[in-house]
């Protein structure tokens, strides 16, 4: 997921007006995934409805994080690299009981999706500057122990920067957690084709970041109807926030959240 970098937080690039023609066109994506996702086959018979649910961007701000820490909840932490906290960050997310990925910044359509972030891996790369970039950023967030990414429609389409990408990924033992941003994308096959483990989000909250609430509702009710989910949100968009003050309404449907990585298929 994108998004905007300055002074001590991130705001989601979708609220710019160049980039909000876009975001009907991302969440047609993200709906034509959860058409053709199947439900992890261990998700079938359980007593309670299952959330993942991963809160992304973090690294410019350690106050962002108060109100996921104060779920005491098993969320996913997606983290920048090379950011102010980022290594902080990493390093104490398990402590806070919440997983860490490195949330890797893949080149998009639009340049102006990345925002102001570094650690980019851009398509006219090598296969070597690729997995030199990818091993420096994975370097800078210790204790990851999966990858997102961050953006990308164009980088998520092209199956050699993504091999490259992945072959990193499988010679650490991590994980990949898909942000659909393209219908052309190849990461999930490509990942398949060399046995990493891959994740896809299935719904946003924020995206775009209005009305988070009802996305939030519209979360439990998926999660009702299927008994599963896997949502993405923004930490500086206000959803952290709202989920905290949801809480009660997850609980009174019998929804548990749990790791991202129960998810996980090959």
């Amino acid at each position: 997921m994108r998004a905007v970098c300055s002074g001590t937080g991130t705001r989601v690039a979708g609220r710019r007006p160049s980039l909000l023609s876009r975001a009907a066109g991302r969440a047609a994506v993200i709906a034509s995934v959860w058409l053709a996702l199947l439900a992890p086959p261990h998700a079938f018979g359980t007593e309670h409805s299952r959330v993942a649910l991963v809160f992304e961007h973090a690294g410019a701000s350690l106050a962002e994080l108060a109100p996921i820490y104060a779920m005491h909840e098993p969320f996913g932490l997606g983290i920048f690299p090379h950011m102010r906290y980022s290594a902080e960050i990493a390093r104490t997310a398990a402590a806070h009981g919440l997983t860490p990925i490195l949330h890797l910044p893949l080149e998009p359509v639009h340049a102006g999706d990345l925002g102001p972030v570094t650690g980019t891996v851009w398509v006219r790369m090598t296969d070597a500057e690729i997995a030199r970039v990818v091993e420096g950023d994975l370097d800078s967030v210790p204790g990851v122990v999966g990858v997102s990414n961050h953006a990308g429609s164009l980088a998520t389409a092209d199956r050699r920067v993504m091999t490259a990408v992945l072959e990193v990924l499988r010679a650490r033992g991590l994980w990949f957690l898909e942000n659909p941003e393209t219908a052309e994308s190849v990461d999930v096959e490509t990942a398949r084709r060399l046995g990493v483990p891959t994740v896809t989000t299935t719904t946003y909250l924020d995206i775009p970041p209005d009305h988070i609430a009802d996305k939030v509702r519209g979360l439990i009710a998926l999660a009702e109807r299927q008994g599963w989910a896997v949502a993405g949100a923004h930490i500086s968009t206000g959803a952290p926030d709202v989920v905290q003050r949801m809480l009660p309404e997850f609980r009174r449907a019998g929804i548990t959240f749990v790791p991202v990585t129960e998810f996980l298929t090959r």
